[in-house]
This record gives structure tokens, sequence and C-alpha cells, in this order.
């Protein structure tokens, strides 16, 4: 993973860099310490993965920051700071960042959530990775054609066990999540096309499951089921 750390304390920008060096996490590619020395599509040139930006800086702070890059930048984004304000940390999220620490920095905590993110990270290339598979053998990216004679949901379910059989992944915990994953992106691909919208991932868990138990499922069960199936994914 690459990293890149914006505060305006030294220190701070020091420790965060021990903790993911030490630890093998990555590579901090560099530093900043105000928010105005980002460009989102500088950090995306710098093939940047997890951006960590403090709240209060001195010319720009973090919540500008965030929205001066939010429609560029394509990395992950955990915010680091000593306020505990609800309206701000609602205000960073809804701008996009995935974690807010608050500091004191504490090693467990920057640790579990940098994990927890990269986790998040490789699970999206995979997803994206089988994606750009399925869009291969299957031609998705050829001019519209009537498919309703080519291609079917067995179809689909066999070239999904073939990449996951190319991935060596075919007999993993979570590989029949994957099986229903498609098969979605398939029907959706078949209704909507990809090219008005390309569902979030959140989105897919949240069908995937519903159809697994039903129209009568409640919304507990739904999320604990969402919860077990991105586990299973992991």
């Amino acid at each position: 993973m690459r990293f890149f750390i914006t505060d305006d304390d030294c220190a701070i920008r020091s420790i965060l860099s021990q903790i993911i060096e030490n630890e093998d996490l990555g590579e901090v590619v560099e530093e900043a310490e105000d928010g105005s020395l980002l460009e989102g599509h500088i950090l995306n040139l710098k093939q940047i993965d997890i951006l960590f930006i403090d709240l209060l800086m001195p010319i720009r702070d973090g919540i500008e920051t965030l929205r001066h890059i939010k429609d560029t930048f394509n990395g992950k984004i955990i915010m680091i700071s000593q306020v505990e304000s609800k309206e701000l940390i609602g205000e960073a999220y809804s701008l996009g960042i995935d974690y807010y620490i608050t500091k004191p920095i504490n090693r467990i905590e920057i640790l579990t959530v940098i994990r927890k993110v990269m986790e998040r990270i490789y699970l999206e290339r995979s997803i994206t990775t089988i994606q750009t598979s399925l869009n291969s053998v299957l031609h998705f990216e050829q001019p519209k054609v009537d498919k309703s004679n080519i291609l079917n949901e067995k179809s689909i379910i066999e070239v999904g066990e073939f990449l996951l059989s190319e991935l060596g992944i075919v007999g993993e915990n979570g590989s029949k999540d994957f099986i229903e994953m498609l098969q979605y992106l398939f029907m959706y691909e078949r209704t909507y096309t990809f090219e008005q919208h390309f569902p979030t991932l959140k989105d897919i868990f949240v069908e995937i499951t519903k159809k697994k138990l039903g129209p009568s499922a409640v919304q507990a069960d739904i999320n604990r089921e969402i919860k077990a199936t991105e586990q299973r994914i992991r």
C-alpha cells in the first residue's frame, strides 16, 4: 500500500510513518504539512492508496481539503484530529472519509483501522478483477446484440466457477457469494446496462442478501447476513 500523510504536526507524521513502515503495511510516499498542498489528481498520479489527513490545519483545514479533492481522489481517506464534535465528524464522513481517529494517536487503533481499510481495498480490487474478466469472457464491451439466446444465468454460473478456479479460490469460503454477485451483476447489466450506472459494493451485498432471505426478511436479519457475506468474501 502507498500512503500519504497530511498533518501540520511533524511529530504526528513521524509516528504514523514509523507505525506503517515498522509493521510492513506499505510505503509512506510523501508527507505534507497542510491541506493546501493536496490535489486529488496528483495523489492519483502518485498512486496513493490511503491518505491520512488532519482536521485542523492552518491554511486549508481537513474539511475544506475533502471538499476540494472528493471528486478527483480515488483512494481511501483516514482523518485524524483532536476534535470530537459530532457535527464535524459527521460532515467529514459525508465528504467521503472511511475512518475518523481521535488524537492522541493510539498505535493499536491505527493498526486496526489501517488493516480494515486495506481489507476493503483488496476486496474492491478482487471484485473489479472478476468483473473485468467477466467482461472479457462475455464480450460486454461489444456492440449490443440480442443476448437472449446466447447468455443465460446458467452460463454465468459456469463462467463464474471458471474464473474462481483460475484464481484458485473456487473451494474457498465465500465462493458461493461471489457467484451470487456475478449473477446479480449479469441481470443488472441486462436490465440497466453498466453505461448508465455501476452498482456499489454495498448495493450488491444488499440485493443478493434480499434475494437469499426473501421478501419477508426483517432489516436486522438482512444487516446480519450482509455482514456475514462480507466476512466470508474477505
